[in-house]
């Protein structure tokens, strides 16, 4: 069993290390001034912008049977993967329930929202279950309170990445199991009190992915329509609301340290330690990476703050030019994953090899590289943006070199982790 992130040449990158960093940093900083000489007001429109499909598209797309089906594939999906987890052997080399919650779901959840915008929500089997029984037993007056915000997503996306990243058998399927079971078992209770309202800022994973949507091409504009859009507009529609920021660098930051633990260092500091020793390194370091990227990000907002227009709330303001790095993290840390492991969870059920020939090592590294200099560029644009409708005028360049810097800085990192030195 692979389950190692980035499987594939982490440390083989296509150019040396040290051209790939400037060329990066290069990168940045000449779409920054380009956009600056050229990108004078706010361009993007959220909602309000898109290249509408055919009417029947939209029909298509909204017919019942679409919808029913996709929850069909959704509940069968989840008894598939508990089940299997349960039932099947509890090892990750027979039973394939592991490959298919980690790489299928986890990471193949994020090619798929990204190729076909907010899919997950209309097929998450919890909220299907939480709604039918929200429709039997609920009160109508069970709403979720606005105080509560997006805080049990974190909560939830926080225990399933420290199973992922510190749990020493992570790969246990009944690990797995027992992990789905509650997760399970809490969202649909709470679908069943408070509604279909609950998923929309309480599950992790349903936040998680609409987060990703967000960069879809393909969207639904204000009236209703099928659009295919500037995926930068996508990421202007959407909650913002108490916790929204944190789940975004808690999904930044947990990257950022799986990246760190495939680092040669990382595995002799852990060597020598006991079983409970390397659960509480784990811990502390998966949260010590988070509050680094925290902190960092809070420090470019201080200095930004001081040029923002009264009334703009700082934090939220610019949390959405960090979902395309975020985004970018993510497939340099996982494309290869997807590639060789995801085919474990088809070859354990019918049988074959894993072709390690399917992607070259150098194809994995540019993929990488162009993953996570691509989503700070994309960042990049929306901070700029956001920048020139919420900085005051006069301030609008040198209100933005913070959080030039930090994406520089963000960049920097992305591409040592992703060398593997």
């Amino acid at each position: 069993m692979i389950l190692a992130h980035g499987v594939g040449g982490r440390s083989d990158l296509p150019v040396p290390l040290w051209l790939a960093l400037y060329a990066a940093a290069l990168a940045l900083v000449v779409s920054f001034v380009a956009l600056g000489l050229l990108w004078t007001a706010p361009k993007l429109r959220g909602s309000a912008a898109g290249f509408g499909v055919p009417p029947r598209v939209t029909r298509w797309v909204d017919a019942r049977f679409i919808r029913v089906a996709l929850q069909v594939v959704g509940l069968l999906a989840l008894g598939a993967v508990a089940g299997t987890a349960w039932i099947g052997p509890n090892d990750s080399a027979e039973n394939p329930a592991t490959t298919w919650f980690y790489v299928w779901f986890w990471v193949g959840g994020v090619a798929v929202s990204l190729a076909l915008g907010p899919i997950y929500r209309l097929a998450n089997p919890l909220r299907t279950l939480g709604t039918l029984l929200h429709s039997v037993v609920g009160s109508s007056d069970s709403t979720v309170p606005d105080r509560v915000g997006y805080r049990p997503a974190l909560v939830g996306l926080f225990a399933f990445l420290w199973l992922e990243l510190v749990y020493p058998a992570s790969d246990s399927p009944r690990a797995v199991a027992i992990f789905i079971t509650i997760y399970a078992a809490v969202h649909i209770a709470a679908g069943a009190r408070f509604g279909p309202r609950w998923y929309d800022r309480a599950d992790g994973f349903e936040v998680y992915f609409g987060l990703v949507a967000r960069l879809s091409p393909i969207g639904r504009r204000d009236d209703g329509r099928v659009v295919l859009r500037n995926p930068l507009d996508g990421l202007l529609i959407g909650g913002t609301g108490d916790g929204l920021t944190a789940v975004v660098l808690l999904a930044l930051g947990s990257t950022t340290f799986d990246g760190i633990t495939r680092l040669p260092w990382w595995a002799d500091l852990k060597r020598d330690l006991s079983r409970i020793e390397i659960i509480g390194l784990g811990t502390a370091g998966l949260i010590a990476t988070i509050a680094a990227v925290a902190v960092a990000y809070a420090g470019a907002i201080l200095l930004t703050r001081p040029y923002l227009r009264k009334g703009v709330e700082p934090y939220s303001t610019f949390v959405h030019t960090l979902i395309p790095i975020m985004v970018g993290y993510t497939v340099a840390h996982y494309f290869s994953l997807l590639v060789f492991q995801g085919q474990v969870g088809y070859v354990l059920v019918f049988g074959g090899k894993i072709d390690y020939t399917v992607v070259s090592t150098t194809t994995i590294a540019v993929v990488q590289i162009a993953a996570i200099v691509g989503g700070h560029i994309l960042g990049v644009v929306a901070a700029h943006d956001r920048a020139v409708g919420v900085l005051r005028t006069g301030y609008v360049k040198v209100g933005q070199y913070a959080m030039l810097a930090l994406m520089v800085a963000y960049t920097m990192v992305g591409i040592e982790l992703v060398s593997g030195v």
